[in-house]
């Protein structure tokens, strides 16, 4: 990866803290987790058990109207009612009735109270309040009570949600077709039966919601909020498949709902708990854990950030000093020496020291090379051979003596040019200048050859805005006229072309000659304007990598290669 050393630290730090942190926070999500499912199973648990008390308490109640449903005294008088012989008769067995009613001490049983509905329809209550109950409020309870055949049922909700209502027929016990003798209704005290229970349901939250559903229709609850609401749906799926508990949504809360079917009854005891009130503690040891693991965290990337620096900045100012150092800057500003003597002050000491070094050397050596370099490129300079401009004095006086015309001032004008460019003093020119100087050549040179003299320039647009260094074409399109002429048909074909390779610039001058030593530039011979003048001239501004390469023709001659780099207006060229 290609990011600093101090951000792959702070990078590692991190990553051992985030997973060390996600780990920890795993583990306490677990947890919380197991939590979660231990105080489910425990609150269900609580609530069929509550449930298992309840239906006690009821299955007492249905015991004790089944026996005064089969008491023989209550039976012999409900007959003495169901006759009618007499007003008086009748009286007086009703009067039995209760007396018999109270001696089986019917109000320790949380009960609101009792009512037997003799065979003719006739209502007697005892109780703390004798309802005065509607005749069709009557009838329908002698006809559930019917339907049961003398069994127990229990309803709920049918007049006073407050209410559980206990229904019995009484049937005749001494013929064996079990007449009808009356209806036994019994009405219990909702709250007295929950009380008289406990807490109801227990558990860990004090405003817990009970809610006791019939037919999925509630029959009780202690909070108002849910007299109207049914059973919700989910509830009605876990009910018939055995789940017994659920995280529930109502009313944009969230509660932890439990339920219980009680087998005697068939009620359904739903148990409502806030989920912020059951889990708080849990909930803020939770928060509490994790503005613990942020601390942490941040602490640990804060630290980690202080150690990768302890550690990377010294290796950044010794980068830097290097990058000076590569710029030529050979100044040591730290007097003292590194306070860290550990492996990086150990190094530091040492590159300044190596640096000190190179700053006594250079200043020993460096400015002599330079002299001596600059020595010899003006001597390569001076080596330049001016013979082409004697060549050409020549074929001007041989062309003025032998014709007499005007051409000569062509002659005279594209010598006039090459003068001029000859004594310019500027180091680089543009490459179309260079062309144009070789073209000025060349026409001199084509009044001495004429028709043997052919030369084809194929340089692209877009190079000829490159800077070259001056004079470098020119003599060897010179050497090339000199030595590349066609010994069976004296012409000389000359061609030259240039292509542009990323950032260096390759410049061709092709001939038709006999050829010449690929390996003449490595040779120690030779004076004046020479291939090796140049060759010694572009390494010296460039380097070794450019310079001129001797090459054979493909079918005859010499390609002579000019590889420079590619030089832009505005940038570096020496001017």
């Amino acid at each position: 990866m290609n990011i600093r050393i101090r951000h792959k630290l702070v990078l590692f730090v991190l990553i051992g803290v985030l997973f060390t942190s996600s780990i920890s926070l795993l583990y306490v999500q677990k947890t919380h987790k197991l939590y979660e499912q231990l105080v489910y199973e425990q609150t269900s648990e609580k609530l069929y058990l509550y449930a298992e008390r309840i239906e006690d308490k009821l299955a007492a109640i249905d015991r004790m109207t089944q026996a005064i449903a089969s008491d023989i005294d209550i039976q012999q008088e409900l007959e003495k009612i169901k006759k009618g012989t007499n007003s008086s008769e009748t009286y007086y067995a009703i009067k039995a009735i209760e007396e018999k009613l109270f001696s089986y001490r019917i109000f320790n049983y949380t009960i609101r109270s009792v009512a037997i509905i003799d065979y003719w329809g006739n209502d007697y209550w005892l109780g703390t309040t004798k309802d005065a109950a509607a005749p069709a409020y009557i009838k329908q309870f002698i006809d559930m009570a019917t339907e049961k055949e003398g069994g127990s049922l229990w309803k709920g909700g049918e007049r006073d949600s407050k209410i559980f209502t206990s229904l019995r027929e009484i049937r005749g016990l001494k013929s064996m077709d079990f007449p009808r003798l009356g209806t036994f209704i019994v009405r219990v005290n909702a709250d007295d039966l929950i009380d008289s229970i406990g807490s109801n349901p227990p558990s860990s939250s004090s405003n817990n919601s009970l809610i006791i559903y019939e037919d999925h229709v509630p029959i009780y609850w202690n909070d108002e909020q849910w007299k109207q609401e049914m059973m919700p749906s989910s509830l009605i799926q876990n009910e018939r498949s055995g789940q017994r508990y659920e995280m529930l949504t109502l009313d944009h809360h969230k509660y932890l709902t439990t339920l219980s079917t009680m087998s005697f009854t068939g009620w359904t005891l739903v148990n409502l708990v806030p989920y912020e009130s059951l889990f708080q503690k849990a909930i803020l040891m939770k928060n509490v854990l994790l503005l613990l693991y942020t601390f942490i965290l941040v602490s640990l990337i804060w630290i980690g950030f202080i150690f990768a620096r302890s550690i990377t900045r010294p290796l950044e100012k010794l980068a830097n000093r290097m990058s000076k150092v590569e710029q030529g800057d050979f100044v040591i500003h730290r007097e003292l020496p590194a306070k860290n003597m550990d492996e990086i002050g150990w190094l530091t000491n040492n590159f300044d020291k190596m640096t000190a070094s190179l700053d006594r050397l250079i200043k020993d050596n460096y400015i002599k090379q330079i002299h001596i370099k600059e020595s010899q490129y003006e001597a390569l300079k001076a080596k330049l051979n001016p013979h082409f401009l004697y060549n050409t004095l020549d074929s001007i006086n041989w062309l003025a003596r032998r014709n007499r015309q005007e051409r000569i001032s062509s002659m005279v004008k594209a010598l006039g040019d090459m003068l001029r460019s000859t004594t310019s003093k500027k180091e680089m020119v543009m490459l179309q200048e260079e062309i144009q100087h070789v073209d000025n050549y060349l026409l001199i040179q084509k009044y001495r050859f004429e028709e043997r003299l052919h030369c084809e320039i194929n340089i692209p647009d877009e190079l000829t805005s490159c800077y070259i260094p001056t004079m470098i074409l020119q003599p060897i399109v010179e050497n090339a006229i000199k030595y590349g002429m066609d010994e069976r048909t004296g012409e000389c074909h000359i061609t030259l072309s240039g292509e542009r390779f990323g950032e260096q610039l390759d410049i061709w001058i092709a001939d038709q000659g006999p050829g010449m030593d690929t390996h003449y530039l490595e040779q120690d011979s030779g004076d004046g304007i020479g291939l090796r003048s140049i060759h010694e001239r572009l390494q010296l501004l460039y380097g070794e990598p450019y310079g001129i390469a001797i090459l054979e023709g493909i079918d005859q001659g010499t390609i002579i290669r000019i590889r420079i780099p590619v030089l832009l207006k505005g940038e570096d060229h020496h001017e």
